[in-house]
């Protein structure tokens, strides 16, 4: 197969010296103390393959990863969008966690230059913990379980067309990209309180989205 290029490798990247809160109480007083001990750690083992049929490109890969690492970090309280409650650090697997995950991805010369991109990723659901009515923590953290499996298929269509502007003849890609072609419901959140009457409700999935596009060569 002399079309076919396959790929393999193995990444690891350690955090050292991180910034993580952790609540103290003496007595009746209590204080947060901002530690730099912190440590995280991702693995990633990755095979990827390409397939050139003349003028058309098919592309997948395959990613086993690993996330680790303390769970209050800095960011998480004093970022753009902090929470208001800080437990005791703890170390787990991190928010992006996803053991398994495959992408494919191509492009296709269609008649009439027409240019076809689908994109089809499907991944592990990241991690979750479990509150109680004091929004304590349940269990070990983002060990409770998981969100459903992410699936989504996108699609971009473009179409070369000429413009003339100024006496001068212009390239230029006119089309739509959709996003979530299929509709498939990928819930980016999770009611998580124990006491909620809808405990378990995983919710807030995007939608099918369609974008125009529009891309000018000169």
């Amino acid at each position: 197969f002399p079309d076919l290029v396959l790929r393999a490798g193995y990444s690891q990247r350690n955090t050292v010296r991180d910034f993580f809160l952790e609540p103290r109480r003496e007595g009746d007083t209590g204080a947060l103390l901002l530690s730099n001990t912190g440590r995280n750690r991702y693995r990633e083992f990755q095979v990827t393959a390409r397939y050139q049929i003349r003028r058309h490109v098919l592309n997948g890969s395959y990613v086993h990863s690993s996330a680790m690492g303390d769970l209050n970090d800095f960011n998480q309280f004093f970022g753009n969008t902090p929470n208001a409650i800080i437990r005791s650090n703890e170390r787990g697997p991190l928010p992006f966690d996803a053991p398994h995950r495959v992408l494919l991805w191509g492009q296709f010369e269609a008649p009439w230059k027409i240019t076809l991109a689908p994109v089809f990723d499907i991944h592990t659901g990241f991690p979750y913990s479990v509150v109680d009515e004091e929004r304590d923590f349940i269990g070990e953290r983002n060990r409770a379980g998981r969100f459903p499996r992410f699936s989504s298929v996108d699609l971009q269509a473009t179409k070369e067309i000429s413009l003339s502007v100024g006496g001068k003849k212009y390239k230029a890609h006119v089309g739509c990209r959709i996003f979530n072609l299929l509709n498939h419901y990928n819930p980016r959140d999770l009611q998580n309180n124990t006491a909620s009457a809808r405990y378990g409700a995983f919710l807030n999935s995007v939608d099918r989205m369609v974008r125009g596009k529009f891309v000018l060569e000169f």
